[in-house]
């Protein structure tokens, strides 16, 4: 039997927020309970092209992902397999990535937001942009307004008018600080290497999702934020250590200790309890762990699998 390979196209028309909200939902739970695993990325860099790599093992499926960096553009393939070890398919991976990881901000969102939310923020609408603020407004879909700013204004602009297209109440704000201002939770997704606002723009009431710092080089959190949190939760606090940049320089200027950071996992898995409407902000740190990859595969797999059976039943 010829090997069967997913690409974007497919695994678009095959997947949907809600449900990899469930599965990856689902995995982290399984994590926090020793019933899943999942590896911190490795990376390998030469001659201007980074290779890297994570796996995790999601019953009822185990794999990996593969991609390769060149000039800010990422290359992403995943490979899926049962437990008894059989290859059942591999699939492009950018779509993919645009799923899981706004899933993964609403999964902390379910353990961490305060009660109410009537103002959202989106700092950056790029790539990753679209998915998060269709994520926010699933989540909250009567909320008052999603506040959305970008160094790209005209980034902001598509965005705020895809949005408004869907019905989604979006507003542009003029600079990050803008956005944030007020905002119950916030959710920042740029690739920047210094922080997006102050510690005193973030009311005290406030989620912050922070996506982007991916690198130890990467900072969108002021350091006095993170210091200021009274939880700092993170999708693995071992890769965190290695590749948060909001979290690294923090402890390096002495505003954060590591035995602070709480695993999300536990947090789902309900060995730990964080306080929400506690007064002080929560902040949840993600760069993304195989774990989500494989979770949200092992869907595109069944629904797959599940189409070509409907198409030979006909």
């Amino acid at each position: 039997m010829a090997a069967v390979h997913l690409d974007d196209a497919t695994v678009s028309s095959l997947l949907d927020l809600p449900s990899v909200h469930r599965v990856v939902h689902e995995a982290f739970i399984a994590l926090g309970n020793g019933k899943a695993a999942s590896t911190q990325r490795v990376r390998a860099s030469a001659v201007g092209i980074t290779a890297s790599a994570m796996a995790a093992v999601v019953p009822p499926y185990t794999g990996g992902k593969v991609y390769i960096t060149k000039s800010g553009v990422f290359t992403f393939v995943n490979v899926l397999f049962d437990m008894a070890g059989n290859f059942l398919c591999t699939l492009d991976g950018d779509v993919l990535t645009r799923f899981r990881t706004p899933v993964l901000c609403q999964v902390a969102i379910d353990y961490l937001s305060p009660t109410t939310v009537n103002v959202a923020a989106l700092v950056g609408a790029g790539r990753q942009g679209k998915y998060h603020l269709e994520m926010l407004a699933v989540r909250f879909p009567d909320i008052d307004v999603i506040r959305v700013a970008d160094v790209k204004m005209e980034s902001a602009e598509t965005l705020v008018a895809h949005a408004k297209s869907l019905g989604i109440r979006a507003a542009i704000a003029a600079t990050p600080a803008e956005a944030v201002r007020g905002a119950q939770v916030v959710v920042t997704v740029t690739p920047s290497t210094s922080p997006l606002f102050e510690s005193n723009d973030i009311a005290d009431d406030a989620l912050i999702c922070a996506v982007g710092a991916t690198k130890y080089d990467r900072c969108e959190i002021p350091s006095k934020l993170v210091q200021r949190s009274t939880a700092v939760v993170c999708d693995d606090v071992t890769g965190a250590q290695v590749e948060c940049g909001d979290l690294i320089q923090a402890a390096r200027v002495g505003r954060f200790d590591w035995s602070r950071a709480i695993e999300l996992s536990d947090v789902a898995a309900g060995k730990v309890l964080v306080e929400r409407n506690s007064g002080a902000p929560i902040l949840f740190e993600t760069q993304g762990v195989a774990l989500q990859d494989i979770a949200a595969a092992g869907l595109a797999w069944e629904r797959y699998q599940q189409r070509e059976r409907n198409k030979n039943a006909r």
